[in-house]
């Protein structure tokens, strides 16, 4: 039998994927395969498809890490899934997997079952950013209901999952967002306070909002310039998770205003945590259950054809007013 799956055959951006129709393989030892439902988008692949990514792919080769579906075969060694189970796919590092497409065959130890309150799509939307998030946020920083956290990118899912988790502590959070014109919708998902970074003054806005306190915790997919914007705000021993790139300038580290506040910056990765057994249990159990109770959501922007795959990546890589995950969906 054969299935369509996304395959990248060049280096080339967008323009290296194809839409292939592949041999449907079985699981080996320690492997489910999963008739995948839903699968979403994600900006490290973006860097992957230029061959600058933390590895690199024996081309052609298959991409990808953030699936739903339905387990319809499982490999020897697997007592913990079954055929029938509806799962979704942990962040892991893939190379030689990947899961966009019709089919995945992924290792058993980075899947997990989600809450039944969730659609396929929004299923494939909920680890990479929330455990993300949790091993920053709860696990690292401590975060508690005195703190003032800036989250930049405050609409992108990563942003929307960050502001949820500090939420469920009683942390006050504010966002950055590129414009003005997301800011009613931020502030309508649980954001304190939203500030545009087009009008400037980024330090002294978060001062004027924290009454002063500064910032302990900064959460930045973008680095870069907005570094030394938000340096001036940062309260006494803040930490500054750096876990994305956007913006591809050079940050610069902001040693003085770091120095007089014993403040850290600390690329950050889910990728540090996951590989771990009891701290994987731990994020997934920590996400589910919140997630079941509703104190987390799952946030879709679009969905997509598998045919217009091309269009999803395109938006995806443009896009500057998304409001959660682009989904890809292989049921018609």
């Amino acid at each position: 039998m054969k299935a369509r799956v996304l395959r990248l055959h060049e280096f080339k951006g967008i323009d290296g994927i194809h839409l292939d129709e592949v041999e449907i393989g079985e699981p080996g030892p320690n492997e489910v395969r999963i008739a995948v439902e839903a699968f979403s988008l994600n900006y490290g692949d973006f860097e992957l498809f230029e061959d600058k990514y933390m590895f690199s792919l024996d081309l052609p080769a298959r991409f990808g890490d953030e699936c739903s579906g339905i387990i319809d075969a499982v490999g020897e060694n697997v007592d913990n899934f079954k055929i029938g189970d509806a799962v979704s796919t942990l962040p892991w590092m893939n190379e030689g997997y990947g899961v966009d497409g019709e089919f995945a065959i992924v290792p058993a130890d980075f899947v997990a079952h989600y809450p039944s309150n969730l659609s396929p799509s929004e299923a494939c939307c909920i680890w990479v950013a929330y455990l993300t998030a949790y091993y920053a946020l709860v696990e690292i920083a401590s975060v508690h209901a005195d703190d003032w956290v800036l989250i930049t990118a405050g609409s992108s899912s990563a942003g929307l999952a960050a502001m949820e988790t500090c939420r469920m502590f009683g942390a006050k959070t504010i966002a950055t967002s590129r414009t003005s014109q997301n800011q009613e919708f931020l502030l309508q998902a649980g954001f304190d306070h939203v500030i545009a970074q087009d009008a400037g003054q980024l330090a002294a806005q978060i001062l004027k909002y924290s009454q002063n306190e500064g910032t302990r915790i900064i959460y930045d997919p973008i680095g870069g310039k907005i570094v030394q914007d938000y340096a001036p705000a940062l309260a006494q021993n803040a930490i500054i998770f750096l876990y994305g790139g956007m913006d591809p300038s050079p940050t610069i580290l902001p040693e003085i205003e770091m120095t007089q506040k014993a403040a850290c910056l600390r690329p950050f990765s889910v990728f540090n945590h996951i590989d771990e057994k009891p701290s994987r249990d731990r994020g997934v159990r920590f996400v589910y259950e919140a997630l079941e109770k509703g104190d987390l959501l799952s946030h879709v922007e679009k969905v997509y054809p598998l045919e217009e795959f091309r269009e999803a990546f395109e938006d995806q890589k443009k896009s500057v007013a998304r409001r959660g995950k682009m989904v890809i969906s292989t049921k018609s």
